[in-house]
């Protein structure tokens, strides 16, 4: 059986988003912003970022960094940098990341909530020089906070990321959705839908 990947209008037909929010998020994307997608676990992160990726110009290239073969490459403009737990350190395994992302040299990176790297590490490095779409838990209201603790990031890279988009999961009846969506300026959350 095979894995069903979510497009845009999926999440619009199961309520998982509204039209005006994914326009918004495309435009973001056509404009090379960088992403921060964060929520509980089972929230739909990866759905989105999957959804999101239907909104890449086939002629971009995307590299996505995860581990044990959890993303599926469901375009021919997608790259797989699949990383898992070795007996190399973590430094090496960064360092084998950042070396290849340079020589795909990508449009976007996406980056699927992971351990197996130095993801700090990654962001400092490469920010500057491409897109990026980053997923991370956020179990509170305090998303920066959240954040910056469970990808493990400094203030100054929080702040380089120009939006959030923030899922939320209701446990009684597994609907996930896109709750809010911020900018980041000035170091501060914006909401802007």
């Amino acid at each position: 059986m095979g894995v069903y990947v979510f497009t845009p209008e999926d999440l619009i037909r199961y309520g998982s988003a509204r039209p005006e929010q994914l326009e918004l998020l495309r435009e973001k994307i056509l404009e090379k912003k960088d992403i921060l997608i964060v929520g509980t676990s089972r929230s739909g992160k990866t759905k989105l970022v999957e959804a999101l990726l239907h909104y890449v110009p086939d002629e971009w290239k995307v590299a996505v960094v995860t581990a044990y073969g959890e993303f599926k490459p469901f375009r021919e403009n997608i790259e797989i940098v699949d990383t898992v737990f070795d007996k190399r350190s973590t430094d090496k395994r960064t360092d084998e990341v950042i070396e290849k992302l340079r020589r795909i040299n990508p449009d976007y990176v996406v980056i699927d909530t992971l351990h197996t790297v130095n993801v700090p590490r990654i962001l400092d490095e490469l920010i500057d020089e491409y897109a990026f779409i980053v997923t991370s838990l956020a179990l509170t209201d305090d998303i920066k906070g959240e954040v910056m603790h469970w990808l493990r990031i400094s203030e100054d890279v929080f702040n380089r990321f120009d939006v959030v988009v923030v899922m939320k999961r209701d446990f009684r009846t597994g609907l996930r959705v896109v709750d809010r969506i911020y900018a980041i300026k000035n170091g501060q959350l914006v909401r802007i839908m």
